[in-house]
């Protein structure tokens, strides 16, 4: 997958993980909600580490990282329907 594509994949579970927090802070007996959060913790790591293997950090601060992660394109550049 393009550098572009895993970025946006990365963005949207990210999105989602924080959403399922937010919700399972009201619902915390909502099972069915912490299997998916389980879930898509599972493939936020698996993205993470296919994108910093092929691309580099996804975020600053990370030791040899440098300014890499500054570098373009930034997400509100890539095309809509690229992915």
């Amino acid at each position: 997958m393009n550098k572009n594509c895993l970025k946006v994949r990365f963005m949207a579970i990210r999105f989602s993980i924080w959403d399922l927090h937010l919700y399972l802070d009201t619902h915390p007996d909502d099972t069915q909600a912490k299997r998916l959060l389980e879930q898509y913790e599972e493939q936020y790591a698996l993205i993470k580490a296919e994108y910093e293997a092929q691309y580099g950090p996804l975020t600053p601060g990370i030791e040899g990282a440098g300014a890499a992660w500054l570098k373009d394109p930034w997400p509100w550049d890539i095309e809509r329907g690229a992915c």
